[in-house]
């Protein structure tokens, strides 16, 4: 170990997001590779719910139901859905939207990520859960599906899947979408840097200047050379 190193400052990240938001898996993997790049910077993650279907249908709704209702056509839709397939290709995502047949509720996703995340790094869970549902189809709301995901990510399976067929942290999840609507988070994903924000997916200079601009701000950069939109961090909020 180097003692003459200098120790790079600890970031913290909030991302608010959904599981079933195809821009929430092209920024979101997007980002984490961009601030892994960064030697200057030890970036931790806060993982925030927004569940942008918060219906009390448990199991969920089928897929050309889903989009007829928010598009009002297949056609229409499947015009759009073409549109994000390129979109996500360009930034190295894989989507595949004939393979879901099944949009699930995302509660039980976003509690396993609460939970996960008391028991250290759940990053590449949260990753693995995107490529289960855009890649594979897979029903990401039953807790089976979720627990083998977590298992393969390095969680134990029997307690995830303990965890998950019951109701711990349903409270805490429903509690964070409040949380997010009131620091005025209205579209995902959101990413949250020492209250600087940016919604939407963006290529790796305009994460940059985000970070660039939250070390300023938190006085870790010698001078401030971008600007970022500024609002108040829910988790001040709270």
């Amino acid at each position: 170990m180097n003692m003459l190193a200098p120790s790079r400052p600890r970031m913290s990240v909030e991302i608010v997001f959904d599981f079933v938001c195809p821009w929430c898996c092209m920024g979101i993997r997007r980002l984490i590779g961009v601030f892994r790049q960064r030697l200057d910077i030890e970036t931790h993650y806060i993982w925030r719910p927004f569940l942008l279907n918060p219906t009390p249908q448990n199991d969920g709704i089928d897929f050309n139901d889903y989009l007829e209702s928010r598009h009002g056509s297949r056609e229409r839709a499947d015009r759009l859905l073409r549109l994000i397939e390129m979109q996500a290709h360009e930034f190295d995502c894989s989507i595949h939207f004939d393979r879901i047949h099944h949009v699930p509720n995302t509660m039980n996703a976003h509690r396993l990520i609460e939970w996960a995340s008391a028991r250290g790094d759940c990053n590449s869970l949260v990753l693995a859960i995107f490529e289960a549902f855009f890649q594979n189809g897979d029903d990401i709301g039953n807790p089976g599906v979720l627990a083998e995901i977590a298992s393969r990510q390095g969680f134990d399976h029997d307690l995830a899947l303990h965890f998950l067929s019951g109701q711990t942290l349903v409270g805490t999840v429903t509690a964070g979408q409040i949380q997010a609507q009131k620091a005025g988070i209205n579209g995902v994903p959101s990413f949250i840097i020492e209250g600087l924000a940016l919604t939407g997916v963006h290529d790796a200079p305009a994460l940059n200047r985000l970070m660039d601009a939250a070390m300023w701000v938190s006085g870790r950069h010698e001078d401030l050379r971008f600007g970022a939109p500024r609002m108040s961090s829910f988790s001040q909020r709270a």
